[in-house]
């Protein structure tokens, strides 16, 4: 059995892990944004007859994050973030700068506060849930994709860091699942678009690179990636990268081979 904290785990993956983690025996934390969700987690959690202990911890307050310090952790997933769409010349500096605090400065933050104990017992394991779009952009989700390329970066070095100390580094690299975050993240632009936008008579244009990048991409079935995660989070050297669907993996690894 390992004790394990999950970050972003109110709904899709994160919650799905958690559960999944708690019903093969695992002694489980899982953290949500806010007492709501953690309340909704609770409720359902209960109904799959699953125990878990839920905490609230948004990962960019210093002081939710201090929390984790007093955890004896053997596994750290960070899985919470958060996107933004729309064109990149003209989404709101704000806006980006909301997205780098939560999904790198955050991720970054969790893993100071969990590492300092793993590192003195020499054992322990940091997942990052990272994306494809980690490696290869989508247009009109730049913002989302420029900080899962920085996660990238971050995995890979932190790996060759915490080598020396026995703690392993693994990213779990999702393609486009259909958990509604992604069409959240394309609706977003609409909250700040405003009639005279530079992409005002190009909005079809943009409804067509999301459909055609994302929507038609995404596989409903998201259990392949509860089953990376759980898989990284047992194994005594988990790999560095799980890509999942695989096959998006080695697609991707291609274009990049040719330079896209």
């Amino acid at each position: 059995m390992k004790k394990i904290l999950i970050t972003g785990a109110a709904t899709g993956f994160g919650r799905e892990t958690a559960i999944a983690l708690a019903k093969r025996g695992h002694q489980v934390i899982a953290a949500t944004y806010d007492e709501n969700q953690a309340e909704s987690l609770t409720e359902f959690s209960k109904s799959q007859n699953v125990e878990l202990q839920i905490i609230k911890l948004d990962i960019t307050n210093p002081d939710d994050v201090e929390q984790v310090k007093s955890f004896d952790l053997d596994v750290l997933i960070n899985n919470a973030g958060i996107g933004e769409g729309g064109a990149l010349v003209e989404v709101p500096l704000e806006r980006i700068r909301n997205n780098l605090e939560t999904n790198v400065i955050g991720t970054i933050a969790m893993i100071q506060a969990a590492a300092p104990k793993m590192m003195a017992k020499k054992k322990g394991t940091i997942i990052i849930v990272t994306s494809l779009v980690g490696r290869i952009p989508l247009p009109f989700l730049s913002p989302y994709s420029m900080t899962k390329f920085a996660l990238e970066s971050a995995g890979a070095g932190l790996s060759e860091e915490l080598a020396p100390f026995g703690v392993n580094v693994s990213m779990i690299e999702p393609g486009p699942y259909g958990t509604g975050f992604n069409e959240a993240n394309m609706e977003k632009k609409f909250s700040w678009m405003k009639p005279d936008s530079l992409y005002s008579d190009h909005k079809d244009y943009i409804a067509e690179v999301e459909q055609k990048s994302v929507l038609n991409m995404q596989n409903d079935n998201i259990q392949p990636v509860i089953d990376a995660m759980v898989k990284a989070a047992e194994h005594d050297k988990p790999k560095l990268r799980y890509a999942v669907p695989k096959w998006m993996g080695l697609a991707v690894n291609v274009m990049r081979g040719f330079g896209k």
